[in-house]
Order: C-alpha cells, then structure tokens, then sequence
C-alpha cells in the first residue's frame, strides 16, 4: 500500500466527496469528528502546528484517509487532540489502516491519540490502552431508549424527570431551542464553562484562541454531513443551561456543555437538558448520542452501549520514541491507576478541588 502525504487544502473537490462517501451512517465512521471539515477547520484555527493528511492507496486508487498534527520534526498527534472524542481514519470498507507504514512516510517517530478508535489499533500496540466512549442509543426512538433505560436505571432517570418538573413549576415553563441561531447564546455557554474550569482546577480551554475559533467557526457551519450545534434551556425567559456540539447526520458528540450553577445546580440542569435534548434530537434523526470518554457516574446510567476506543501512542523504533516512552509511560500508567479505583479518584478530585481553592481565596480561606 502506497502513502502520501499532503495538506489539508491539498485534497480537491474529487476527494473531500469520497472521503464524505465513507461516512455512511452505521459505518462506524460517521461521527463528525472524523468529516474532512474538521481536519480543515483545525488546520484554519491552529497557528502552532502543521496539520497533514496521510492518504493512502491500493490497486483499486485510495483507499482511505488518516489526518493528524504534526508536532516539532518527529512526534505526530490525532487531529484535534484535546478537543476531539473520535479519532482515527476514515477509509474504504475493509481496507486495512496503514497506521506503521503513515508514520514512516510522514517521518514520524510516535503518533499519539486520546480517542482512537480500537478497531484501527495495529495487532502489536504496547503502549495503547482499550477503553470505551459510553453513548446513548436513540435508533429506536426516544421513548424506546427512554423504557430500556429506565428498566435498568429507574430511579436515575425518574430522578431527573422530578428535577425536570420540579425546575419548571418553581421557575417557569422549560423550553428547549434545538439549533439555536444566537451568538449571543454561544458567548454565555463559553463564560459559563469557563467559570467551570476555574472552579474544578481545570485548564480553561477557552482561554486558548484557536479553541474559540474552532467553535465559534463550527457554529456558523452547517452542511447536511457536518455542522455545531447549539441548543439552550430556559426556564421561562430565563436561559438555565447551554450546549454545544458537533453533529453528522445522525452522530451527535458533546462537545461543551454549561449551565448557572450558582442558580439552578440543584436541579441538575445538565442532566434535564440532556433528556430533553436526547427526546427532540431522536426527532431530527439522530441516532447516537457520544456522552464521551470518562467515569463519570451519569454516562453509566444514561448509555445504553460503548464504543471501543484507545489511547496512547504508536511509534516506530528509534531514540526519539524511547526518549517518549521514557517520559510519558509513568504518568500515564499512574493516571489510569487512580482512574480505575474509586476511592483514588474520589481523593484526587478533594486535592484537586483543595488546591484550586487556595489559589483562587488564599490559605485558611473556606467557600461554603
């Protein structure tokens, strides 16, 4: 198999259409972090690193497509690394994917993801763990999932509908916007997030230019294959919470979600939304939610199935990939550690929380 490399703006119109092609829903392909758009639209928003497509062919001409960051001379990353919960290539059914022979085209000493999808993993991965991305199954309809899901979970998904409820009779009628149109319902979406990752430690993605474009570029796209999507909740005239995405034609990924938690936090407005928002997407023909990649405990109550993913790294021998492996193995091994017990986790999220107090109110300071 034969494999070049090109920019993004290098593919012509001929194959963007046969990339779009393979997409097809079910596929397991489909999802729109994996669309040409988003690999062209990173390119747009990243100033800081080289974005490239490994194109691939066979006997019969190409055969798929595997976009990804170049970062200094050697060491390649998925596309969207940091941002996307889908990676991989998208290719022709049953081509096999290339992933040795694109990193000794491209020159790359190690290619790194987060969200890989596990299918296209090489038979020998050392340094690549399986996990899984929990999504919620609306293929059946809503109301479908809904009893499945209840069946299993009653009192997560009765709890939510009291909250649901409960919300509206204290503070208005709720009202979902599915694909809001206003500017101004992204900006306070992005000021509310960002209050979030202040207030849990995190890095605020936000404060990164290049993350603001990129959303704020995929709001104002919408094709057939491939747009944002913006949906709010008011509870009256009052907005409560906001989301944003990315959807194919019928993948929806969470992308950022936020809502006012100094008002209604104790209504779990996320969650209300998210069940409100499930209900009308399954009417617009969506039929996979991705909740993303994480422990947290609602993605268990909510999925009804995961999607095999890996994360970790690919490389070819050479003192650039031991001198990687040498660097990013512990902390790696240590943080899946933590992740994979409870009571660690729970410990790291206090200190977490611990440590960002005192940066924010001093030491001795105490926020009830």
């Amino acid at each position: 198999m034969r494999v070049t490399i090109t920019r993004p703006d290098g593919l012509g119109a001929d194959e963007l259409a046969l990339w779009r092609s393979w997409q097809i829903p079910g596929s397991g392909l489909d999802s729109p972090f994996l669309a040409p758009d988003f690999a062209l639209a990173i390119g747009r928003a990243r100033k800081d690193v080289r974005v490239e497509i490994a194109v691939f062919e066979d006997g019969s001409g190409i055969a798929g497509f595997l976009p990804y960051e170049r970062h200094g001379r050697a060491v390649g990353r998925a596309v969207g690394m940091g941002v996307s919960d889908c990676q991989g290539a998208v290719h022709r059914p049953g081509a096999p994917v290339p992933i040795p022979a694109v990193l000794t085209a491209a020159s790359l000493a190690v290619w790194e993801f987060d969200h890989l999808l596990a299918v296209q993993l090489p038979r020998h991965a050392p340094d690549a763990a399986r996990v899984g991305s929990p999504v919620m199954d609306l293929g059946e309809g809503y109301d479908r999932y809904r009893d499945a899901r209840r069946a299993l979970t009653r009192s997560a998904i009765g709890g939510v509908e009291r909250k649901d409820r409960k919300l509206g009779r204290e503070h208005g009628e709720l009202r979902l916007e599915y694909g809001c149109r206003d500017p101004e319902m992204l900006r306070l979406m992005m000021r509310w997030k960002s209050a979030h990752y202040r207030r849990t430690g995190a890095a605020d993605r936000f404060g990164w230019a290049w993350v603001r474009q990129l959303v704020e570029e995929s709001f104002a796209t919408a094709t057939e294959e491939y747009g944002g999507l913006l949906s709010t909740l008011h509870a009256g005239d009052t907005p409560v919470a906001v989301e944003f995405g990315l959807r194919s034609g019928t993948v929806y990924e969470r992308w950022f979600g936020a809502y006012d938690a100094d008002a209604f936090g104790a209504y779990s407005p996320g969650l209300v939304m998210m069940l409100r928002f499930a209900r009308t997407a399954a009417e617009h023909g969506i039929r996979t939610i991705d909740l993303g990649k994480g422990s947290e405990p609602y993605k268990e109550f909510f999925a009804g199935s995961h999607i095999p993913l890996a994360e970790g790294w690919i490389s070819r021998p050479s003192a650039r990939a031991a001198l990687y492996r040498a660097r990013h193995v512990p902390p790696r091994i240590i943080r899946n550690y933590i992740k994979s017990h409870p009571d660690l986790r729970r410990r790291a999220r206090e200190t977490r929380d611990a440590v960002n107090r005192v940066r924010r109110y001093g030491f001795g300071a105490h926020r009830s």
